[in-house]
């Protein structure tokens, strides 16, 4: 458990000496996006600064262009040393018990090592098993202090000083809808870009539009929105839309029995652990038999390129897209010539590695990702260029005739004395109303002409 006590702590706060200038400290605070400054004096915590006593001075109306940390900070702080802290729960004490949000952490000498808040805290219990069945509504602060988008930041701050709260929900005038939300960090923030308080209004700086939850909704939900969102609280509504109250990361906490939760943390990590090592063994089994399962479903297991059954579904899905896009589509059909009688003089074994060299060359030939090679069946394959119109195409067909005579696999059957192919080149656009059966038996007759013609050679279609 002391991992987990380690864990907890923040060990690199916002730190600032008692001269720094309140306005520098908002900067900061701003800057690293925290809700306190601790200072520092001589390696010795002196005192604390919140975004809620920011809040309270601004609301007050007194200037902060002259005041340092010394002039406004709280300097009886509630701290805790790391050599009493026997569990995580003795710190989640100290937050009930005194109403705090922040807790410095000092070592044997009084030397400030970091501090804990309940964020930190919570993103180490993570208790799925009672927050999943805890309805917002068990949790939620149902007196919501309100304003209207036409209040000044001002009178926001007044009212946020005043009834010691961190936000002010934002609703319709004519209506308990919730339209935004401003935060200390809001204020913070303001203050920071030097902007009039007096002069601006609620609707122009609040956060929105909202997300929200509703009463019936699950803490675990809850938790997270606001991880994901990174904030604090969440707005709660009715299904109606209308405003049913509020939640914070403070009231998560609170309703989360450390305790109980610690128990069932000692009780099942050990559960926990093997069945990670089982799943994570299991999920690397599954990996390489679903990696080997795609090939034997889409590749030929001899040539290594699409095979027949993933050529269909291929060819089939980019008719459709092209159909959509209204955009040409290319096949070419090519088949091995004489094949039949090369593996009669030369024997099967050697068929198949001429076939493999052929399929080779055709991937190297053809550049993009959305191009497909295929064995088609037998000595024949399939190109299947999407995006591509028939001068395209016309370029792929020369190139694989050039450097599949290149390859000069021999074949005294051949006219050339070497292995060679013939090339049908199809291309067309494609309808919603046409089928893809088309264009392959355009490529199919024109792979025949070429066999006609003497082979070694493309016919055009289009």
């Amino acid at each position: 458990m002391q991992t987990t006590v380690e864990a907890i702590v923040q060990s690199s706060p916002l730190t600032l000496s008692p001269s720094t200038s309140v306005t520098e400290a908002i900067a900061a605070m701003n800057e690293a996006r925290t809700s306190c400054v601790l200072v520092v004096d001589n390696q010795k915590l002196v005192g604390i600064l919140t975004e809620r006593d920011v809040v309270k001075v601004i609301s007050s109306g007194r200037s902060l262009e002259k005041l340092t940390l010394a002039d406004l900070m709280t300097q009886t702080v509630i701290s805790l040393k790391s050599s009493e802290i026997d569990n995580i729960f003795t710190v989640s004490e100290l937050f009930n018990r005194y109403r705090i949000r922040h807790l410095p952490i000092l070592d044997d000498r009084d030397r400030l090592m970091g501090i804990v808040t309940p964020q930190s805290i919570r993103n180490v219990l993570k208790p799925e098993y009672l927050l999943r069945y805890i309805q917002v509504a068990e949790v939620m602060a149902r007196n919501v202090i309100c304003g209207s988008p036409n209040d000044t930041v001002l009178q926001l701050t007044q009212q946020m000083a005043l009834h010691r709260v961190s936000c002010i929900v934002i609703v319709n005038a004519n209506s308990s809808i919730p339209v935004g939300i401003v935060t200390e960090r809001d204020i913070i923030k303001l203050h920071a870009s030097k902007r009039d308080f007096a002069r601006l209004s609620a609707q122009t700086v609040m956060s929105a539009p909202l997300s929200t939850v509703q009463p019936q909704s699950s803490l675990w939900i809850v938790h997270q929105r606001m991880q994901e969102l990174q904030v604090r609280r969440l707005v709660v509504t009715e299904p109606t839309g209308e405003l049913a109250g509020i939640v914070t990361q403070t009231q998560l906490l609170k309703r989360i029995d450390p305790a109980q939760t610690y128990h069932v943390m000692e009780q099942m990590q050990q559960i926990i652990d093997r069945q990670t090592s089982e799943l994570k063994q299991l999920n690397e089994k599954l990996r390489a038999a679903n990696q080997e399962l795609h090939r034997l479903a889409t590749i030929d297991e001899l040539t290594n390129v699409a095979n027949r059954r993933y050529f269909n579904e291929y060819f089939a899905r980019e008719w459709k897209r092209l159909a959509r896009c209204i955009s040409p589509l290319s096949l070419i059909l090519c088949d091995v010539d004489r094949f039949k009688c090369y593996n009669d003089i030369y024997g099967h074994p050697a068929g198949d590695r001429c076939l493999v060299q052929v399929a080779q060359t055709l991937s190297q030939v053809i550049k993009r990702p959305t191009d497909l090679v295929a064995r088609y069946g037998g000595e024949e394959f399939a190109i299947v260029l999407p995006d591509t119109n028939l001068t395209g195409a016309e370029h792929i067909a020369k190139a694989i005739l050039t450097q599949v005579q290149q390859l000069q696999i021999p074949h005294v059957a051949s006219s050339n004395g070497y292995i060679t192919v013939s090339l049908g080149v199809a291309t067309t656009i494609p309808t919603q109303n046409s089928l893809p059966d088309m264009l392959l038996e355009m490529a199919d007759r024109v792979l025949y002409q070429s066999k006609q013609r003497g082979r070694n050679t493309y016919s055009l279609n289009v």
